[in-house]
């Protein structure tokens, strides 16, 4: 583990205890895509990118449509350009 910060060791900690049912429930409803039902976590980037690939996946057009434009407010760098 040389090398590693403790930095790093307690933002996974952290994260772990956010990833619990009871964690989820104290964040922030800002934390979410969708936050009346605390769905699509896009609290950092990486979780933001999980969101519109899980979406992508799994959600209705409303959903899509919804969590991109979470994700595009929170993080301007992962709006699509568009092909000329």
């Amino acid at each position: 583990m040389a090398g590693k910060s403790r930095k790093s060791k307690l933002s996974k900690k952290a994260n772990a205890r956010r990833n619990t049912k009871a964690g989820r429930k104290k964040m922030s409803s800002k934390s979410f895509a969708l936050p009346k039902q605390k769905k699509y976590r896009i609290d950092d980037l990486p979780h933001a990118r999980n969101a519109l690939a899980r979406v992508s996946q799994h959600g209705t057009p409303a959903q899509k449509k919804a969590v991109r434009a979470a994700v595009v407010r929170k993080f301007p760098s992962l709006k699509k350009r568009k092909k000329s």
